[in-house]
Parts: structure tokens; sequence; C-alpha cells
């Protein structure tokens, strides 16, 4: 299986009253879909940029702090992904579904799971709809961060719920593992598929596919797919070796 990203970044949906909120938003915006790319670079240099625009709005410039926190974890900058983390904390007003958020979230940077669950928790009672809270339940409850807090069932709610508030890659990726793991494995079979459309060079999603294939009772269509996959990476190659093992 992949690795999962900790929480996924998220566009800022707010009002921009002024020229440099609207252009701190635009290179924020920007920074977040290089992030998604893993063009880390990129993503620094946007994000930095944005908070360079001069006086924004607090609840913008803790979203930007925020993303730049992900950006420093995602490249294994665990000190600086906290003190990004606690500025945005700091930044957003108290007691605000960004206030929760982030709290959360530095939770989880610090493996304080009880902390962040009750802050996802209280974040979802001030905005119900919000994709970032339901990831990141989805990924706690997974098993990402120990066998204590696994729960495959609770895990598959938020991914359905967050893959409903959008159906981005990553959100498919892990909702789709979410149906494997409760071995509900026809309902995967579509996620895999699109996911392959989405990006046909990933050989783990082709071999996903012929996992799920095969164990939802089409076998030779299961196997040919993973042969496929294993003959082209070589990931894939040691999983199908180990299923063969076993």
């Amino acid at each position: 299986m992949k690795t999962v990203f900790i929480f996924i970044s998220f566009l800022l949906l707010v009002a921009c009253s002024n020229k440099n909120a609207e252009l701190a938003k635009k290179h924020n915006d920007e920074g977040v879909l290089f992030l998604d790319k893993e063009e880390y670079g990129k993503a620094s240099e946007s994000f930095y940029t944005a908070l360079g625009q001069g006086k924004i709005n607090a609840e913008l410039e803790a979203g930007i702090l925020r993303n730049l926190s992900l950006l420093h974890f995602f490249q294994d900058h665990k000190d600086s992904a906290l003190m990004y983390a606690e500025k945005a904390m700091n930044k957003a007003e108290k007691d605000t579904y960004y206030y929760f958020l982030t709290k959360a979230e530095f939770a989880l940077l610090n493996e304080n799971m009880e902390v962040a669950i009750s802050n996802f928790e209280k974040a979802k009672g001030e905005k119900p709809d919000e994709m970032a809270i339901y990831n990141s339940l989805g990924m706690i409850y997974s098993g990402n961060y120990g066998v204590k807090f696994e729960d495959q069932q609770k895990a598959l709610v938020n991914n359905k719920k967050a893959y409903q508030l959008s159906q981005r890659e990553p959100l498919a990726d892990a909702l789709a593992t979410s149906y494997m793991n409760v071995n509900n494995y026809k309902e995967s079979i579509p996620l895999w598929e699109s996911l392959i459309k989405q990006n046909p060079s990933k050989m783990d999603y082709h071999f996903q596919l012929g996992v799920a294939l095969f164990f939802s009772g089409q076998q030779e269509k299961g196997e040919e797919k993973m042969e496929y996959a294993a003959e082209r990476d070589e990931n894939c190659r040691h999983m199908l070796d180990e299923m063969i093992a076993e």
C-alpha cells in the first residue's frame, strides 16, 4: 500500500477585501497546486510570496501558514512543520473552525492523537462540511498513527465523506483503500479505474485494481492486472511475490 499524506492542503475560500489579500490568495492557491504535485521548491516560493503581500486578514494568513507547515512536513522538516503549525494556530481567532483545525494538526505533528481527534470534532461542529477534517480523521482511524486508534469502519465513513466533498486524487486513493481494508473489494474497483484514468503511469493503482478484481471473484483479470504492474514496477513485484508466498 502507498504512503498517505498526513492531511490534505486546501485552497483558501475566504473573502478578499483588498489587493494584498487577493494577491496573497492567488499565490497561496498556486502553492497548493505545486504542493499536490510534489514540486516543493515552487510551492515554497509561492507560499512565501503570499505571506509577503503585506497586511491580510487573519484567516487567510493562518491558512498560508498551515500550508507552509504541510510543505515542511512533506520534506521531513518536523521542527519547521511544528513551528508553522503553531503560528497558524496562534494567528487564527480562538474557538473558530481554523483555530480548532490548526490545533488538531499541531497535535497530530506531536503525535497526540486524543487532542487531535477532540479538536477535529470541535472543528466539525463549526464547519461540518470541510473536507480537511474528514481526511485527517480517516487517516487516524486507518491506522496511519498507530493501531491504538485504528478503526477501519470509522476510517471508511470519514474517507467517504471527504471524497464526497472533494474528488481529488489522494482522497479517491484513501477511499478505495478503505473499502479494501473492510473487504469490500467490489466498491473499490470503480475508484481504482478512475485513478488509473487520471494517472495511468502509477503502477500501484493498476496493482490495487488487480487485487480488488481478484478478491471480488474475477481472479483471472486480477492476476493479469497485478502481473502487468509487477512487470513495470519493483515495488509491485515485491507485493505480488509476497501474495504468492502466502
